[in-house]
């Protein structure tokens, strides 16, 4: 559920009869909108600590789009929890579109990311994230991605770096059938490279995906996930290993509905001191 502000909007904050902002967008005979979404989630886990705890977090999200004359899009997103950092552009990032060629920059991921992925993780929390492997680029720096996506192909290229910009370069490339999918992607950090690839079945109620990295940051790394779906519920399971170390996960997400879902996750990873777990409700505004 997201909560829109149309150009002809103004939006008025106050707090008490103290102080008030007033916020109206420029009209330019085009559409444009401030979007204003979040998440949220509360619920219990061991992880981090190997005691039970409680853990919960709320997030807002801002996002804004235009158009041009020309018919060009543009606009930008950004977490509220990251304004500053978004101001200098290492969080949150800015983009221009037209057709299916896309330019972000700031905060943006590697092209071989882009491509290539993740398999599915578990739990309410993501319980350590191990069913990711490690892409190396774009770790707090401004960046750029370009993307073009048309019929069944999509194309990613990625530039960056703390000193110059063509310091961190990354590739990617999907070819997305519908029913499965094959990705590659290449990252070059300076002179130390990494490949990715990718592979996917999509069956309906049942979806299959796979994914190998071995990179001088990362090592070898290599995930496999299964998601089933029945009504209103999916499972989810997934094995991993990184560079010798290997984890699995099983886990559930029930929607309840208008945003909120009960999930919960259990994790073994040979990285953990024992099996972690969490279960709680998540929530999309």
């Amino acid at each position: 559920m997201k909560t829109t502000l149309l150009a002809s909007t103004a939006l008025v904050l106050s707090v008490g009869a103290a102080a008030a902002a007033d916020f109206t967008m420029a009209d330019t005979g085009h559409d444009h909108s401030i979007t204003l979404s979040g998440d949220a989630r509360m619920g219990i886990t061991n992880a981090n600590n190997d005691e039970m705890k409680f853990s919960s977090r709320a997030r807002v999200e801002f996002s804004g789009a235009g158009e041009t004359d020309g018919g060009l899009g543009f606009g930008f997103n950004f977490r509220a929890g990251n304004a500053s950092d978004a101001d200098d552009g290492t969080a949150g990032s800015v983009f221009i579109s037209q057709g299916g060629h896309t330019l972000a920059m700031g905060d943006v991921d590697s092209a071989a990311n882009a491509a290539v992925g993740q398999v599915s993780g578990v739990g309410f929390t993501g319980l350590g994230d191990r069913n990711e492997v490690g892409y190396s680029l774009n770790d707090g720096l401004p960046a750029v991605l370009y993307s073009y996506t048309g019929g069944e192909l999509a194309f990613h290229v990625g530039l960056g770096g703390a000193d110059d910009i063509g310091d961190e370069v990354s590739l990617g490339v999907t070819y997305d059938a519908g029913t499965f999918n094959v990705a590659v992607g290449f990252e070059d950090n300076d002179g130390d490279t990494g490949v990715f690839f990718g592979a996917g079945v999509d069956l309906g109620a049942v979806a299959l995906n796979a994914v190998l990295a071995d990179s001088d940051a990362n090592g070898e790394q290599w995930g496999v996930s299964a998601d089933f779906t029945s009504g209103a519920t999916s499972f989810t399971a997934f094995v991993s290993d990184d560079n010798g170390d290997g984890s699995w996960g099983l886990g559930a997400s029930h929607d309840l509905g208008g945003g909120a879902s009960l999930a919960g996750g259990v994790v073994d990873s040979d990285n953990e001191d024992e099996v972690i777990y969490d279960l709680g409700i998540t929530m999309t505004f």
